[in-house]
């Protein structure tokens, strides 16, 4: 399968060189408007095209499936590009600045069929997806409520550049981290009904610093999050969801997973059962900045080459944000509820 990747950045390279590696897929072109990275890269694979027009690479290279690692101001015209050419395709999240540039591009890619993916990799980490699993199998019985966090020590000063310029990146630390973690949410409990939310600005001028909303899923599971990207002693980004249920409460980190049962359900015992993150590990292909994006690329691919799915898809992350909306709309009205659309 040819593969071409649009955007050369940190996430441009870790993709392509995942999927350069992986069995019948092959690197062909890359596009960039920085002739020092079209540069870098060339020497690093000397056999592939480089371009400094997205739109003549598809044209000419003609590629199975393309990966777009650019701005998310650029998404959705680069996006609607291999669309217009049936071109699956991988986008880095989020999907859009905000839900209205992605809505069209998103009914024709239903009409179409096409493959997509958006890069929500939280999916693809063990503990994540062993609770998924823990939470579908019913032993916890019917699900009350969540709180959850994300936070990581990344924003200290005034920042620069797009990520901090609302009308280029939609917004702040919602849109721009708190997304992984509105995912994982909507993976587990469903379509998100109503929303209250308010952020607060500290370090920046146009976007939020720090977010706290809460939720009403349509199944009636309530609870909130929490969320900022200038929290100090969080040198990585970390997620914590707990969970309260009829039949005991589930706890879920980027390092361990671990429930307790009132009762055994299931064949599962009563009490505690845990399990640490290298306890579910499982082998992937190459590993380039975390399995969970080798996991992400390789079911990617397995989707395009059998005309299938994945739950990570341009839909699902279209429905992430609308939900991004509604966190920001009820923030501007004082945390008044709002209904996602």
């Amino acid at each position: 399968m040819k593969v071409s990747v649009i955007g050369i950045g940190k996430m441009g390279l870790l993709h392509a060189g995942i999927m350069n590696n992986l069995e019948n897929v092959t690197l062909t072109a890359i596009s960039d408007t920085s002739k020092m990275l079209l540069s870098f890269t060339k020497n690093l694979k000397k056999d592939v095209g480089v371009y400094d027009n997205y739109i003549k690479m598809l044209d000419k290279e003609k590629p199975d499936l393309t990966v777009i690692t650019t701005p998310v101001f650029l998404h959705v015209p680069m996006a609607k590009e291999c669309v217009k050419r049936d071109i699956p395709f991988f986008v880095e999240k989020p999907l859009s600045p905000f839900s209205s540039d992605a809505a069209e591009m998103v009914e024709a890619i239903d009409q179409k069929n096409l493959t997509t993916a958006v890069g929500y990799m939280m999916r693809y980490v063990e503990t994540f997806a062993k609770a998924k699993e823990i939470i579908d199998s019913g032993v916890l019985g019917r699900l009350i409520n969540f709180r959850s966090t994300i936070y990581v020590a990344q924003l200290f000063r005034k920042g620069k550049g797009w990520r901090y310029d609302k009308k280029e990146s939609g917004g702040g630390v919602v849109i721009g981290q708190a997304t992984h973690l509105i995912d994982l949410l909507k993976w587990y409990f469903g379509p998100v009904e109503t929303v209250s939310a308010h952020t607060q600005n500290f370090n920046s001028e146009e976007v939020e610093d720090f977010a706290h909303a809460h939720f009403e899923f349509q199944n009636g599971v309530t609870g909130w999050l929490d969320s900022s990207w200038s929290m100090r002693h969080h040198r990585l980004l970390e997620i914590v969801i707990e969970v309260n249920a009829e039949n005991g409460n589930l706890t879920v980190s980027d390092d361990e997973v671990k429930f307790f049962l009132d009762k055994p359900a299931n064949g599962t015992a009563a009490g505690w059962t845990h399990f640490a993150r290298p306890d579910l590990f499982e082998g992937v292909e190459i590993d380039l900045g975390g399995p969970q994006y080798t996991r992400q690329d390789v079911q990617f691919i397995d989707a395009v080459k059998s005309g299938g799915k994945v739950g990570n898809d341009v839909r699902s992350a279209y429905e992430v944000q609308k939900i991004v909306d509604a966190v920001y709309m009820s923030a501007d009205k004082h945390g008044a509820p709002v209904n996602v659309l």
